[in-house]
């Protein structure tokens, strides 16, 4: 009988054996599966987001955002154009006005524009579809307005500009969450504002839209200061013409 029960308490011991390495290599294997899952999530592409939507088709380009302006509007100008995604109501044919309007996510394009009149103009238009959904008029544009229009001759691609806005990030910030761009004394910029798939944390980056280079509000005041000596330059200088002219107007007589 004492053999007998020893044999049984080796046999139960062994079956604890084995059960015990199963379950730590059960523990190991989902260990390296959370490893693998999280290598995964840091080798899985996070280039671009925003422009990945655009380069796979489901949203229209930017060309193709202003085509809808100009065909509307039969000619105009463009003083900045916008791309981010935003909460639009959901139109529904009965609805109690109580209740709170619902809402969806959608990728927008925001069009800050000049007519062929002259009247300036904010247009949105969804960028999946690419129907206009709103346009406003703002009054007769303003001198500042009309003196920071965009020339899409010397534009890069948006992808170029975004791909150096990810590379020039501080905070290696790889994906966008929106992009301007947006004419500011004679220079196109390109505005990318880059996050970490938590959009509470963010960067903005500034982008020659010509050259490529990096830019900085500094860089953009710097333009402005030299566009106003230059106008500023120029009045005098046609001023001096006016009285000289006078001068030797009146010397005559």
């Amino acid at each position: 009988m004492k053999i007998s029960k020893n044999n049984n308490r080796k046999k139960i011991e062994k079956k604890l054996l084995v059960f015990s390495m199963c379950s730590i290599l059960a523990l190991s294997l989902v260990g390296c599966g959370s490893k693998n899952a999280g290598g995964g999530d840091k080798n899985k592409a996070s280039g671009p987001s925003l422009v990945n939507e655009l380069k796979s088709e489901k949203l229209i380009g930017l060309q193709a955002a202003l085509l809808k302006f100009t065909t509307a509007e039969k000619a105009g100008s463009v003083a900045s154009v916008s791309l981010e995604e935003k909460d639009i109501p959901i139109k529904t044919e009965k609805q109690d006005e109580a209740e709170e309007a619902k809402t969806e996510k959608k990728y927008i394009y925001t069009l800050e524009v000049i007519s062929k009149k002259g009247i300036s103009q904010t247009m949105t238009i969804d960028a999946k579809t690419g129907d206009i959904l709103s346009k406003t008029e703002n009054g007769p544009a303003s001198a500042d307005i009309k003196a920071n229009l965009l020339d899409f001759v010397p534009v890069m691609d948006v992808d170029e500009a975004a791909q150096l806005a990810a590379k020039a990030s501080t905070k290696n910030y790889t994906q966008v969450l929106s992009y301007k761009l947006f004419a500011k004394n004679g220079m196109n910029v390109f505005s990318f504002k880059l996050y970490d798939g938590d959009v509470k944390n963010t960067e903005t980056v500034l982008i020659d839209g010509a050259t490529g280079k990096i830019l900085t509000k500094a860089d953009l005041e710097a333009s402005q200061t030299s566009s106003t000596d230059k106008t500023t330059s120029s009045s005098t200088s046609s001023s001096n013409d006016n009285t000289s002219t006078t001068t030797s107007t009146t010397s005559q007589e």
